[in-house]
């Protein structure tokens, strides 16, 4: 009778403070997956911590320094964020639905396919940030600094990037279905299959967007152009086709 294998899984690390993680990683211990649901982590200084997987839910991270970190599929759902430093980090796949992270910097974070549903992102700091193909539905990035940020193929459905400022930004295949971008900073945007469709814009911003617009949006169907000029008011349509 050959015996059977037992594998015994590692005990989940639980995270309640910031001293319990600084203990962490002084002994080394792995914090992947680690369960930091409502820790007090405020004002801790943990740049570079390998923390892939792990659960922040409703965790208070207000002002924590995590620059350069792992933290590809963890979870910030609920959690306070507000002016975090999570510049440069991986968060690839993360969740940060419902969460607060006004004034947060995420400059030059790696933000593909994650998850930003319900969330305050005002005044954040994402330049020359990644969110490739990120849900960003209904949520408020109010002021929020996205100048060369790559943004294909994200969605922003319903979402507010009132006075935003995307200078530079690539919007190619994103969807903007319903966005607010009243008073937002477009100068130098790539839009190509970028759908508009619904979006708040004043007529100038439209014009300066049609100048530039071409592509169709394979999620959608729908042309950048013919999304465009739909909320074109009609003086507006009768100068853009030369008709005086």
């Amino acid at each position: 009778m050959v015996g059977s294998l037992v594998v015994t899984m590692p005990e989940q690390l639980r995270i309640e403070t910031t001293r319990d993680l600084s203990e962490a990683l002084k002994s080394k211990r792995s914090l992947v997956m680690a369960n930091a649901e409502d820790a007090l982590l405020s004002r801790g200084l943990f740049d570079r911590v390998q923390m892939a997987k792990a659960n922040f839910s409703r965790a208070n991270l207000q002002a924590i320094s995590m620059r350069y970190a792992d933290l590809r599929l963890a979870n910030f759902h609920k959690a306070n964020l507000d002016r975090a430093i999570l510049s440069h980090a991986d968060a690839r796949g993360a969740n940060f639905v419902g969460a607060s992270a006004d004034y947060i910097n995420l400059a030059n974070c790696r933000l593909d396919k994650a998850i930003f549903q319900d969330t305050r992102v005002c005044h954040a700091i994402l330049t020359e940030a990644s969110l490739v193909q990120a849900a960003a539905f209904n949520s408020n990035f109010y002021q929020a600094q996205f100048q060369q940020a790559n943004l294909q193929g994200a969605n922003f459905t319903g979402s507010s990037l009132m006075a935003a400022n995307l200078t530079g930004a690539n919007l190619t295949q994103a969807n903007l279905t319903l966005v607010d971008l009243s008073s937002a900073e477009l100068t130098d945007v790539i839009i190509e299959g970028a759908d508009f469709t619904g979006a708040k814009l004043s007529d100038d911003q439209r014009m300066a967007l049609l100048a530039v617009a071409c592509g169709v949006n394979e999620s959608t169907g729908r042309e950048t152009a013919a999304t465009l000029s739909e909320g074109l008011q009609s003086k507006s349509k009768r100068k853009l086709f030369g008709l005086f």
